[in-house]
């Protein structure tokens, strides 16, 4: 993997914080339109991929051809150092990307480079384990007649952390709840609750961090089986997990369904323990501290007929029963506020469920 790039993709309007918690994990970066490039080194992408709870897929990319014709790709491709990232007899896919729309030839594209990428493996086969039956994923990337070739280091999008299969509605990515936290400062020695809280996106990831737990945990990556990573970086992680606080984290929800969504993935998450699960209407809901951070996504948009009655709702706790903590709330514009009473300022915008809503937090 000598010289070789490697992009951690994050929803745009995102990549600062990313930025910051790589650095944080030890991985230094740029910072790029939609993610953080850094470089592709085994034991950089081994820390990215357990540790990181931000980034939502790594990619890294192999190198660029001219792209004025489909012998011209594959003749670049075929000359790309494959040997070093797929095991022969693996099989390939090859994705076809293009600014804006779709390739008219994509088809034609993809099949021509997985054909160049095999005969650039070709050559007795040694002895060793079976090819591993996920595919090799690449990206060819088509801008201005020229090609950029990127092979997919995650396999599956890494906000899944595999325990939030019960949802309420509209709900949150886990990288991006997370995103989220970091974003207004929030740490585990801090109280936080989310008085509106769907599936408990917010609770569980917070009660990860809180927990020490590793997001990556699951140990499918398709890094793992390239025969250039240096499995020692994976296997030499600390795997063991680190208390960083015990300040209560409340998710609350005055819908029955959403409470139970909650207990459900919290037990999958592991983290029941760290979480206090409460059924209640926000108006209702007792502060667990005199001070900590609010944060929630309340209604908004198609979500619910009647979202005002909820915003209103969670004004009045702030002046009441939570005067004196701090508020992150997200909201698709500033109308919403005006329900809530207070001085809130924006964080940053990205885009969730096809509409970009910006994060508004109150000074801390």
């Amino acid at each position: 993997m000598k010289n070789h790039k490697a992009f951690a993709a994050i929803a745009p309007g995102l990549e600062r914080v990313l930025h910051a918690e790589l650095a944080e994990l030890g991985v230094t970066g740029d910072v790029e339109p939609g993610g953080v490039a850094f470089e592709a080194t085994s034991k950089n992408l081994a820390l990215v991929h357990r540790n990181s709870r931000l980034a939502g897929r790594v990619t890294v990319e192999l190198g660029g051809t001219k792209a004025r014709s489909l012998e011209e790709v594959a003749r670049g491709a075929r000359a790309l150092p494959w040997k070093d990232f797929v095991v022969p007899g693996q099989p390939i896919e090859v994705k076809i990307i293009t600014e804006g729309h779709q390739h008219r030839f994509a088809a034609t594209f993809s099949k021509k480079i997985e054909l160049a990428i095999s005969d650039s493996l070709r050559g007795p086969r040694l002895p060793g384990p079976r090819p591993p039956r996920e595919p090799f994923r690449v990206q060819c990337v088509i801008e201005d007649e020229k090609a950029k070739l990127r092979v997919d280091a995650s396999g599956d999008l890494l906000h899944r952390r595999g325990w939030r299969l019960a949802t309420a509605k509209a709900p949150l990515r886990e990288n991006l709840a997370a995103a989220v936290l970091l974003a207004v400062g929030w740490t585990p020695d801090e109280p936080l609750v989310d008085p509106m809280c769907g599936s408990g996106t917010f609770a569980i990831e917070a009660a990860g961090m809180a927990m020490g737990h590793a997001p990556g945990t699951r140990g499918k990556f398709g890094f793992l089986t390239w025969p250039s990573f240096d499995k020692r970086a994976w296997t030499a992680l600390d795997k063991k997990p680190i208390s960083r606080g015990q300040a209560p984290i409340v998710a609350a929800d005055r819908d029955a369904g959403a409470i139970r969504a909650t207990r459900e993935n919290a037990d999958r998450a592991q983290v029941t323990k760290r979480i206090s699960i409460v059924e209640s209407d926000v108006r209702n809901l007792e502060a667990p501290a005199d001070h900590g951070l609010v944060v929630a996504n309340p209604p908004w948009g198609d979500r619910i007929e009647r979202r005002e009655p909820a915003w209103r709702s969670l004004g009045d706790a702030m002046h009441g029963k939570f005067s004196g903590w701090g508020l992150a709330v997200l909201s698709p514009d500033r109308s919403f506020l005006a329900d809530i009473k207070m001085q809130l300022e924006p964080v940053l915008t990205f885009p969730s469920g096809g509409t970009r809503i910006t994060l508004y937090a109150s000074e801390r």
